[in-house]
């Protein structure tokens, strides 16, 4: 089951949709365990995709633009992935953020293989598609103006749920609506 939520950005009016989803069997992150999250002992329970819709499509057509909007991205999702994190460890439930520039966890110590966000998000949402040959992802809404990020946890999707709106709110998100 995926539990999805849709958040606006205060400054600058643009979606962020949260999909919350219980993972019974991811086989290739059940593999390569050892090789992505070499400190955890168990596969994670919970995925949390997170995406950010961008000011502009992503599609290598002003390279210095999109840069730049994916170093404000990042920067918003390692303030919202640091809380995340917090919060979690204060309620002394495992979890992980995924780097989304280089796909390597960011808490826990780096494996020798990268985390590719699209082909999980692809693997586990089928309505977004990966842009053949290309690292770009299509949102069905928005295109490809959207910067993907994930999140892990060993919790399971009721007690993760709560944590993401608590840290929605403390950075000023506003819900718009849930599915």
């Amino acid at each position: 089951m995926v539990f999805k939520t849709i958040f606006i950005e205060s400054e600058t009016k643009l979606n962020i949709d949260f999909y919350v989803k219980s993972i019974d069997d991811d086989k290739y992150i059940n593999c390569n365990l050892e090789k992505l999250l070499p400190d955890w002992l168990e596969p994670p329970q919970t995925i949390i995709f997170i995406f950010f819709q961008c000011k502009f499509c992503l599609d290598g057509s002003n390279l210095e633009e999109e840069q730049i909007e994916k170093n404000r991205l990042l920067s918003k999702f390692s303030q919202l992935g640091s809380s995340f994190y917090n919060a979690c460890k204060n309620q002394r439930i495992i979890s992980e953020i995924i780097c989304p520039k280089d796909g390597f966890p960011q808490y826990s110590r780096k494996g020798t293989d990268i985390f590719s966000i699209q082909a999980i998000v692809t693997r586990h949402l089928p309505q977004f598609k990966k842009e053949n040959n290309r690292c770009g992802l299509i949102h069905p809404d928005w295109d490809k103006a959207v910067y993907p990020c994930l999140m892990l946890s060993l919790a399971e999707e009721e007690q993760i749920t709560p944590i993401i709106w608590n840290i929605s709110h403390k950075m000023g998100l506003i819900r718009k609506k849930t599915n």
